[in-house]
Formats: C-alpha cells, structure tokens, sequence
C-alpha cells in the first residue's frame, strides 16, 4: 500500500519541494565555498611570488610572508569564532566576508607598489638582521587585512550549515573537504593554465571573480534561498549534546595542543616532502603544483571519508588517537619510498603522501566535532580550533625551514616529525584511558590495546634519527653511493648541496639533486669576454656563484669582483672543486654575498663595468624565470656603469621559439648586443651594453692568450676541444649575431616578463607545439642563420 493511500482525504502532502530547494540550497553553499578556497590558494600563489621579487626569494623573506599571510587566517578563524555564536544571518555574513575579500584583494597591487618603494628605500640604511622585521611589517600591512577576512569564511558558514548535532560532525567534513579540494582546484587551474595563459596580475583577477561570485550567491541565498533566512539556525527543541567526552579530565585542553601539533606537523611535513620530493627533479614549477595537489587532494578527500562515516558512536579520542597513528606510520614509510622511487611519471612517486594526507583531512574536522555540543556554537569550535591549527602551521613551516633542515637533514627531519604525531596519539589514548563512567571499559581496553603501537612509533624513528641510519639519506646521496663517487654532503635552509670530487672529469655541483655545473671552459669564457670588449673594465658582479669558476677567473684578471648566490652553502663547496678556493675565497678582490641575485641587482647602490650571469639549471626551474625577464635585464642595465657589460649563459634547453623569446627580451633592453655561441657547443652567450662592442685581433691575444689566462682556460678538462686555435679565429667562429640580426631572428616573440614567467610556465604552450618543437641544437641555428663570423 502506498503512504499515499494511508493519508486520510482531504490531507495536504509535505512540502517535499521545500525540502528539495533547501538541500540544494546547501549544495550550493558548499560549491562557493569550493570556489573560496580555490580563490584563497591563487591568491597565495600569486602574491607570493609577487612579494618575493620585492623581497627577494631568501628563506628568511619566504618564512616572512607564509608567516603573515597565515596569521591573517588565524586571527580571521579566531574573531569569527567567537563572533558568530551571536549572529542572527550567519550566511550573510559570510556573504558579506567573501565580498569584502575581493575588493580588499584588487587594493593589494597599489599596497604592493607602495612597499616596493619603502622597502628600496630602506635597503641600504637598514642593518640586514632589522630587514626580517622590516619585511614582516610591510607584508603584514598589505597581505594581512586580506588573509584576515579569509580566515572569517570558514566559522561563519560553518555557524550556518551546522544546525543540528546530529549532522555536526558530517557538515563539518564536508565544509572542510569542499573548501580544501577547491584550494586543489586552485592550485591546478594557477599552475598549470592560468599563469601561462594570463599572466600573474590578471590570475588574481580571476580569484577576485571567485570571491565576488562566492559573495554574491551567499547574500542571494540569505534574502532569497528556501524558507527564510534563519533556516539554517538550531530548531528550538534542539538541545546541546551531553558532554560525552568532557568526562575525560582536560580533554578541551589536549584536543587545541592536538591541533596546535597538527597544524605543526602539517606544514612542517608539506616542506620537508617538498624538498624530499623535488630532489633530482629540477625543480619544476610543476613538481610543486603536483605535491601540493597531491597534498590538499589527500586533505580534502580526508574530509569527505569523516562526512561520510561521522556516527556520533564513532567520533571519540580513540578514534582520533587511531588517525594520528596511521599519520605517524605514513610518514615514516614515505622517507624509504621517496628516496628509492625514480619513476618516470612523477606523480606516482608524489602519491606516497595520499596515506598521511587523507588522515590530515579526517583529524580535523573529528577534533572540531569533539569540542562542539551545541549547534549554536559551530562556529567557535571551528574558528578557535582553527586559529590554533594555523598558529602551529606557522611555527612548523618556520622550524622546518630554519631549524630541522638545516640540522638533522631533511629525511631525519620527517622522521621527527612523524614521532611527534605519535606523541599526540599516545597523550589522546592516556587520556581516553582514564575516561570517567559507565560504558567507558571497551575504551579504555582499546587505549591499552593501541598505546604499544605509539610508544614503537616514537622509538623506532627517534632511534633511527640518532643512529644516523643510511635510510634517512637522500637520493641524490644513494645515487652517488651506488656509483662509489667522493661527495660533500650539505643541507641548509634553502637546499641540499652535494660537491662531487675525484678527478677534473667528475667534478661537479649538484643542489637538489639536479647537476648545477662542471669543470668547463664555457663558464672561465663568462669572465674573459666582457674583457675582450671592455679592456678597461675593472668591476665585475658574477650572479650565480657555482663552482666558484667565473669567480676565481674573474679575479685572476684583476677585477674587484662581487658574488652573489642564494645558496649559503654553495661557495663553501669550493675547495672541493680548487685546491686554491680559500686564496679566493679570501682575496681583497673579492666578496661573496649570500643573497638572491635578482633583488641584489634591483636594490644594490653598487655599480659595475661588468654583470655576468650564469641562472641554474634547467631554464625551466621555479624561481629562475626572475633571471630572463625583461624586467631583470632593465634592472641590470641600471646597475651597470655608462658602456658596461651585461653577458648571460643561455644553454641548449629550450626549443625555437623559447629562444626567440629570450633573445628579444634581452635585446629590447640593450641598444647593442652580441650573441656567441659556445666553442664547445653546449649553449651561447648574450652581451648587451649601452654602447657598441667589438674587439680586435690584438686584444683578444693580449686578454686571453697571455700566460696566466692560457693556464687558467687550460686547467679545464674540456679544453683540448679548443686547444691550439688562435684566439682571434676562434672568437670570430663563435660570433653568431649582433644588434639588428637579433631583431630579425627573434621577430615579435612574447617577451619574457615578471608578469608573465614564461620559461617557468610552458606546458600548454609545449603541447600544443608543433611535432618537430625539440631543443634547439647548434647546427640547427648555425643552419638558420650562419654565424656572422663565417659569412
């Protein structure tokens, strides 16, 4: 019989459509909150880069702006929590909160010109150990307001969907999962599409667009969505949950340490991975998008496991102290698998993280279901839970970077890490053993049962630790094991440094796993050319220190000469590579700076006769983009004295058109430039000067064939490629073009911008390429367009 057929005549059917509405309704407001956090992870990745072309790409000016973008968030969690208990229209607010973001967010770029003057002004009349604070103000004054009205969304539409303890736990998954697999999406449609397409500026726009439509619809459902805009607060017979698990002395207070930890652990992990992940890899931009999808897509589908499973029988300390141990287990098998794993589809080797990942995404929102009992107060568990998980997220990215790192390694650093959540495990199943009343002795049993487990979980990896046990090596350290080569082994706050020894042939400078530079005639050649023409040029600048090769040349001619790398631990590998390094090292000609080579060229006061820059590879690498842009090469020109000398190894790694795109984004900077292609074959040079360049016979013999610079350009392993060609032939046969020819050859390519990254964001523009799209090669170019010298 149909319920239909039951109904006494005359009697209206429920309002099923309403019913309907409302739920879709609520689909809706999860879909903008996937559309808020997808905006909140472009603007991240955008303003990010932004601040460190004005900061520089330092550890300290990373840690500056991760640190006030997040306290922004947790300060904006902290004041919604505890406002929206008194809200009447909590989605409205929120509505109001996500508009609010995106007009504070077009005001960003005007803050961002604004901080770039007074952060030049300050450069060089500020000690360097007041320039952090100095950084941290200036960010924070710009970034922070707009992080602060982020951080609000996530209590107030939490206050709005959560009305009934029934559903607490499972809304709250789904809020968190649906804001974090838009931060995913986010990610993705910046790194891959977006940036390449649009630019860095107008892909902030298109956040702003996500937030306003976020807003908009919000503040639609408010006035106009099902039922009235109160729908979504607790009934009236709604009554708050007996305090089940309060009955656990300080339970309150262990659950906001459990998340001050995990939010320690979360971001100090996301490093620490970074770093193991990207080793050997060279660093792509999209090596980093795929572990940071692969990340918040295991965050994200945590929260959607717990809104699927939440039970409140089933949302206890145990089960949170069983999440942590699974994370802690995850974590110690990733150290293993991320050093062995060479797969040809870096994603798989990425996917390790899913395990530890997708318990990151459960644990929250069972920790935020474990402080509420009243729908009500939603809002507060979240908000405050919140402001704590961040104020952990911002000392574990800092630690991980200053402190671990730096010390113990990066291997030996997540296997701390991982200890650590067994340390929270074990404190939650010490506290639900001394549970309190009756029905508590399956609990407690279960606390005893898993407690071994914890206590083997923190042991074996702290042992492990101490022991130095070869597993906590990298990759790179295995590789060079395996093929029994001499390595110096370093790891600082930005990197892992490896100087390889042995015989002129195998020496090399690997950073990151990814082979910087060797023993060659082409990098000695970056020091003796502006030489050939400008004879009288006696300040050099060497952007990139390397091996230290350009450097010591650089000197041997009597220049004062300036070095600048990013990497502290790079120049101390040099007597690896030089039995004389310390005598340069320490020359009165010299001085090496630790810092990043593009800032030091926009802010130094310091002028030179010569800017010799050498980026590391490959081109592609993140962060190098800064080192081809036009905007770079106009920064140089300034820092170069009238007539100076701006030269830039370009090696084979890019395919036609890319190499248009660099020839014309140095050529439209510099009234006269000269392109040589390397004697060796391995790359070509660009020189650009405000003034013409040429050389003659007679200088090139006195610059490069006299004694000491025929002993130093001999002493390369490669030079019996060249050996007993004259100079001023040989000079001559690398001439490939000049000034106007450059024009010509390059056409209107795209020019290479801050704004538009282009050798770091290809991937579109590469598969969509023609077939026969292949790195250039010297016979290819010499074919399209014979070396002046030879015509």
């Amino acid at each position: 019989m149909s319920s239909n057929a039951a109904r006494p005549h005359g009697e209206e059917t429920p309002a099923v459509p309403e019913e309907a509405r409302r739920r879709g309704a609520d689909r809706l407001v999860s879909g903008v909150f996937v559309a808020s956090g997808a905006a909140g992870l472009i603007y991240q990745v955008v303003w990010s880069r932004e601040l460190v072309l004005v900061f520089g790409n330092t550890t300290e000016a990373i840690g500056t702006i991760v640190t006030a973008f997040m306290a922004g968030l947790g300060l904006g969690g902290l004041v919604g929590g505890l406002i929206s208990p008194r809200l009447r229209r909590p989605l409205l607010a929120y509505g109001l909160a996500e508009l609010a973001v995106a007009l504070s967010a077009l005001l960003v770029p005007v803050g961002f010109h604004l901080i770039t003057q007074v952060y030049s002004s300050a450069y060089d009349i500020t000690a360097p150990e007041q320039m952090t604070f100095v950084r941290l103000v200036l960010t924070m004054a710009v970034v922070t307001p707009v992080t602060f009205l982020m951080g609000l969304t996530l209590p107030l539409i939490t206050r709005h969907l959560v009305n009934s303890m029934r559903t607490a736990g499972a809304r709250m998954g789904q809020l968190y999962s649906a804001n974090t697999l838009g931060a995913m999406a986010g990610t993705l449609a910046s790194g891959i599409v977006l940036i390449e397409l649009l630019g860095l500026s107008t892909t902030a726009y298109v956040a702003v667009a996500l937030n306003m439509i976020a807003g908009g619809v919000a503040v639609f459902l408010a006035f106009w969505g099902p039922t009235d805009v109160f729908a979504a607060l607790p009934q009236p017979d709604e009554q708050p949950e007996p305090e089940r698990h309060t009955q656990i002395p300080g339970l309150r207070r262990l659950l906001y340490a459990t998340t001050f930890v995990s939010g320690f652990v979360a971001l100090g992990l996301e490093v620490l991975w970074t770093r193991m992940l990207a080793e050997g890899t060279g660093s792509l931009q999209y090596h980093f998008v795929a572990i940071l999808s692969v990340y918040l897509f295991g965050i994200g589908l945590g929260g959607v496991i717990y809104r699927t499973v939440s039970r409140p029988s089933r949302d206890t300390p145990q089960v949170l102290a069983v999440v942590f141990l699974i994370i802690a287990a995850a974590t110690f098998v990733t150290v293993p698998l991320g050093a062995i794993w060479y797969n040809p589809v870096y994603i798989f080797r990425v996917l390790i993280l899913l395990p530890g990942t997708i318990c990151m995404g459960y644990a929250f929102p069972l920790t935020a279901r474990l402080l509420t009992r009243d729908p009500a107060h939603s809002g507060r568990s979240i908000g405050v839970l919140y402001a704590w998980n961040t104020v952990g997220s911002i000392v574990g990215s800092l630690a991980a970077t200053f402190v671990f790192a730096a010390t113990l390694g990066t291997n030996q650093s997540i296997l701390v890490l991982g200890a650590a959540e067994a340390v929270v495990a074990l404190g939650l199943l010490i506290a639900g053993a001394r549970m309190l009343g009756t029905g508590t002795r399956a609990s407690r049993s279960l606390s005893f049962r898993l407690s071994p487990a914890a206590v083997a979980l923190l042991v074996i990896p702290s042992l492990l630790v101490a022991t130095g046990s070869p597993i906590s090596k990298t990759s790179t350290e295995r590789w060079l094991d395996n093929h029994h080569l001499q390595y110096t082994h370093t790891e600082d706050r930005l990197s892992t440094v490896d100087a390889v020894g042995g015989t002129p042939q195998q020496k090399r400078l690997e950073v990151s796993g990814t082979a910087m530079t060797a023993l060659s005639v082409d990098t000695k050649l970056m020091a003796y050319l502006p030489k050939v023409v400008r004879p009288n040029s006696s300040t050099f600048l060497n952007v990139c220190f390397g091996m230290g090769t350009t450097y010591r040349s650089a000197i041997k001619q009597g220049y004062r000469t300036d070095a600048v790398d990013l990497s502290p631990s790079v120049p101390h590998q040099m007597p690896t590579f030089y039995s004389d390094a310390n005598q340069y090292l320490h020359s009165p000609l010299g001085h090496v700076i630790t810092a990043d080579g593009r800032n030091y060229v926009r802010l130094t006061s310091h002028k030179y006769d010569v800017i010799s820059v050498d980026p590391p590879p490959p081109i592609q690498s993140a962060g190098t983009g800064v080192l081809y842009s036009q905007n770079f090469y106009a920064d140089a020109h300034r820092t170069l004295n009238p007539g100076g000398v701006m030269l830039e190894w370009l090696y084979y790694g890019v395919n036609l058109d890319e190499l248009k795109q660099q020839l014309h984004s140095f050529r439209s900077e510099f009234k006269y430039t000269t392109v040589l292609l390397s004697p060796l074959h391995g790359g070509l040079y660009m020189l650009g000067s405000d003034r013409p360049m040429g050389w003659d016979a007679a200088t090139a013999n006195r610059v490069m064939g006299n004694p000491q610079a025929t002993q130093d350009i001999g002493d390369a392993p490669d030079y019996g490629a060249i050996a007993g060609k004259p100079w001023p032939s040989l000079l001559a046969s690398m001439l490939w073009m000049q000034n106007g020819d450059v024009d010509r050859f390059a056409g209107k390519a795209p020019l290479i911008t801050d704004d538009h990254p282009r050798t770091e964001y290809f991937v579109l523009r590469r598969l969509f390429a023609s077939k026969g799209s292949q790195n250039v090669k010297e016979a290819q170019l010499r074919q399209l367009w014979p070396p002046r010298g030879t015509s």
